[in-house]
């Protein structure tokens, strides 16, 4: 499949699902929670950095893809003892089907489709290009970052309109790593990218 007719299809069923995940209401009661999750029929684990763990609530993972969802690991298992990661934000997975061809030959073709009209419209939880603007683009090593500015960001839930978004080959996979700071306390450029390069690593590690 081409990355840009995956990339389109997934991220726009898939970014909205990021922010209203994670502010479902849930249960009292402290709950098992983990920062690693197997995905794909077991071809790719995601492990997010120390503090962050999975929300099953809004973990999908199908035959086409797969979407993970992390929050901190005190609020998801709702132990205020659990471990606390060192910015507050929430951190989700996007990946799509295997791919043997490596993504460095595939960024420029990628930047250009961010950059575009359908591009935009993936990437908007609206789905509506207007609403989308790529403010920057940069590759750390086998990773395209992209900043975005969602000028549809849902009023209801608390994450920024601006956010950073990575996207490298995982376990074979294409895969979408995103950073989504809270209103509340904003993240510069430079601690949002760093806790994409943390996950990264931690990922690659554990494949």
């Amino acid at each position: 499949m081409p990355v840009a007719s995956y990339l389109r299809r997934t991220l726009a069923g898939l970014s909205l699902l990021a922010v209203v995940g994670a502010c479902v209401p849930s249960e009292l009661g402290r709950v098992p929670a983990s920062n690693r999750i197997t995905v794909a029929d077991g071809t790719l684990t995601l492990v997010a950095p120390r503090g962050y763990c999975v929300d099953p609530a809004s973990t999908r993972d199908t035959a086409e893809g797969a979407f993970v969802l992390f929050g901190t690991c005190a609020a998801i298992s709702r132990d205020p003892n659990a471990p606390r990661p060192a910015y507050r934000a929430l951190l989700s997975a996007t990946l799509g089907p295997r791919t043997t061809e490596p993504m460095a030959a595939r960024f420029a073709g990628m930047e250009g489709f961010f950059r575009s009209e359908p591009g935009r419209a993936a990437l908007a939880r609206s789905g509506q290009a207007k609403d989308v603007t790529i403010e920057k683009v940069t590759r750390k090593g086998d990773l395209l970052l992209l900043k975005i500015n969602d000028r549809s960001a849902p009023q209801s839930v608390p994450v920024a309109a601006r956010y950073w978004r990575a996207i490298g080959q995982f376990g074979g996979h294409v895969t979408a790593l995103s950073v989504m700071p809270l209103q509340a306390v904003p993240l510069d450029d430079s601690a949002q990218i760093d806790l994409l390069q943390s996950f990264a690593s931690a990922t690659r590690a554990a494949n």
